[in-house]
């Protein structure tokens, strides 16, 4: 049976306890002495710094592990946090993110923890530096895993059952002019700039498909008005539910860049980066049936649905050994002095993955 007022508890001293990115080992140290005194078998800190945390099955002969994961780090501003217990909410005092992103999904498996009269063998995973790169699960040592499924708390909803996410590509393109004086010879320059503008203006973005999406976040150039722009920068990023329609998004990306660059005689650079590898597990897979059937128990209709956005989970099903779907924590308005956290979706959210560990054993 979960406990309401302990839940609340033990969110609010796992929020108080400053874990801002890249500065969250005071953090998993606090998690790994708690995980122990709730029962663990065993834990271990990987060479990146992620914690694993071993529970051995309870009341169950079940042999085949289950993985849950959170990641302990937060955003700014994220020091002095103070909870503020409302009725039906918990908000930061106001001049801080609140930190339920992803504390409150760790405070739910703690819960689980506490509550459940049966379970298979767990691996409890906190992961460092998910709002970073590198991030803890893509550096995690996953040769310390036995698990044969895993979730990841880390959406909004407790309806929320994320089974995919896609390719993104992050892509830096610097473009080299012919710097001259712009009103004594501005014929004798190639304008970076204008070479920039040019590309920009060939470049498909917003919503380009269901699943598909491109954007320019950053540019940069020049130094001075009355000088022809010898250098400018830009960076975009393309990303889809579909691998390969992503790469074919970043090929045409760059034709695009190069044929700007060749139209005005100008350099060219561009150096990409694979952020992210599209995942997708099958809604009638173990992991996700045994999902739905714990939110029906729970009276919760499922929102089964792939996300444009990447997880922990991202890397966890790359090493195509450990389904693992993700999970709501009942939160809103991450990464803002606004955030909060519903109390009533925490308990569902808790109910949940203690009905699946349950029904698991």
């Amino acid at each position: 049976m979960i406990d309401k007022g302990r839940l609340i508890k033990t969110f609010c001293e796992l929020v108080r306890i400053p874990s801002v990115s890249p500065d969250d080992k005071e953090f998993i140290a606090y998690m790994e002495k708690l995980l122990k005194k709730e029962g663990a078998k065993s834990t271990t800190i990987d060479t990146f710094g992620n914690l694993i945390a071993r529970f051995d099955a309870k009341n169950s002969s079940s042999k085949d592990a289950v993985l849950f994961s959170c990641h302990g780090d937060t955003v700014s501003p994220g020091i002095g946090i103070e909870p503020v217990v409302e009725e039906k909410v918990i908000r930061s005092k106001g001049d801080t993110i609140l930190g339920g992103d992803d504390k409150g999904g760790i405070a739910e498996i703690v819960e689980m923890l506490r509550s459940a009269k049966k379970h298979p063998p767990l691996e409890i995973v906190i992961t460092r530096c998910e709002e970073i790169v590198p991030a803890g699960a893509e550096m995690l040592d996953y040769s310390l895993l036995k698990s044969k499924m895993g979730y990841v708390i880390d959406m909004d909803a407790p309806s929320d059952v994320i089974i995919g996410g896609p390719t993104a590509f992050f892509v830096t393109v610097k473009f080299k002019g012919k710097p001259a004086h712009a009103g004594v010879y501005p014929e004798k320059g190639i304008s970076a700039i204008q070479v920039l503008a040019e590309a920009i203006s060939n470049l498909k973005l917003g919503r380009l498909d269901e699943g598909s999406t491109a954007n320019v976040g950053v540019v940069k150039g020049g130094t001075a008005s009355n000088v022809i722009p010898e250098d400018a920068e830009l960076e975009v990023e393309c990303r889809s539910l579909d691998d390969k329609k992503a790469r074919e998004i970043l090929k045409e990306m760059k034709t695009v860049f190069n044929n700007a660059a060749k139209k005005f005689g100008a350099g060219v650079e561009i150096k990409e980066e694979t952020a992210l590898v599209a995942y997708s597990i099958p809604k009638d897979s173990k992991v996700v049936q045994i999902t739905i059937n714990a939110m029906k128990k729970n009276g919760i209709k499922e929102d089964v649905k792939s996300m444009a956005g990447g997880t922990d989970a991202t890397h966890i099903n790359l090493q195509g050994k450990i389904p693992t779907v993700v999970l709501g924590i009942g939160g809103r308005m991450y990464h803002s002095t606004d955030e909060y956290i519903v109390i009533d979706e925490m308990v569902a959210v808790a109910n949940v993955i203690t009905t699946i560990v349950e029904d698991l054993a």
